[in-house]
């Protein structure tokens, strides 16, 4: 009688765990896909000045039916102060904005910027999801352009949280069998 409580308790410890392992986080609906767009630009090493419209090159995910599209590039925005961009806007296209919330400057000289971080991206109806992105400008024959790309960060595999769940149900297995293996020899 024993025997049959602890097993059926070990399968339904093992399928309670199975379930929240395959359970994501509810009613999430973050914005997909990846973006890029491009515009002129000037830039000095404080930060950059965005001119005139930038345009949407590149558009999957949320970001499809944007494709093609202008946009105003508006104060604050429109200059990018390197040491104080958190929280800047960057650009609202399609319903859809750009907040950094953080920025490097990964290389620069008087021909070329690169610059990089994350930013939130929001739209109405999903929730705000972290992106990574880069804005990469350069200045030949000194007409200065920029390009912008900006995509999720790629997932990272939580190894501890796998090592503690697996650890886990090893020892659940192991006392039923240790519980059961006693109860045999009774």
């Amino acid at each position: 009688m024993v025997d049959s409580s602890i097993g059926g308790f070990v399968r339904k410890l093992l399928a309670l765990a199975a379930l929240a392992l395959s359970c994501g986080a509810a009613g999430a609906t973050p914005i997909i896909g990846t973006v890029a767009v491009a515009g002129a630009d000037t830039y000095t090493t404080n930060g950059i000045h965005f001119n005139g419209p930038g345009i949407v090159l590149i558009g999957t995910g949320n970001f499809a039916s944007i494709v093609g599209m202008t946009f105003p590039i508006v104060a604050p925005s429109h200059q990018l102060n390197f040491g104080s961009a958190t929280g800047v806007g960057v650009f609202t296209i399609g319903g859809i904005t750009m907040n950094i919330l953080t920025l490097q400057v990964v290389s620069q000289d008087n021909m070329f910027l690169n610059i990089s971080g994350t930013a939130n991206m929001s739209e109405a109806g999903f929730d705000t999801t972290l992106y990574d992105y880069t804005i990469a400008a350069t200045r030949p024959d000194g007409v200065s352009s920029y390009t912008m790309t900006a995509a999720p960060p790629t997932p990272v595999v939580e190894i501890g949280t796998l090592f503690l769940v697996g650890t886990g149900m090893l020892m659940v297995v192991f006392l039923g069998r240790k519980i059961h293996g006693q109860d045999s020899h009774a």
